[in-house]
């Protein structure tokens, strides 16, 4: 229920009901993704634990670097779509 905090009749509380529904990826993406996201998430966490936290980026920064991967014109296309 974390998406919009709770379930309407439009829209699916969870963000994977809410991709699915949409069609936003394809439903062997999605699958993928639930499969895999929790361990590839805790070898990032590991990772990360072993970079002093001065060393570490900021959000801003990765936010920079994620945001520099996509052309000007898709890159407004995913923030229209996030917001």
């Amino acid at each position: 229920e974390g998406l919009w905090r709770r379930s309407t009749r439009a829209r699916p509380g969870s963000m994977t009901a809410f991709i699915r529904a949409e069609g936003l990826l394809p439903a062997h993406e999605v699958d993928r993704i639930v499969r895999d996201a929790p361990t590839e998430l805790i070898r990032f966490q590991d990772v990360a634990a072993a970079i002093p936290i001065g060393d570490r980026p900021t959000m801003g920064d990765w936010l920079d670097r994620f945001h520099a991967a996509f052309p000007d014109g898709r890159r407004r296309d995913v923030i229209a779509l996030a917001a």
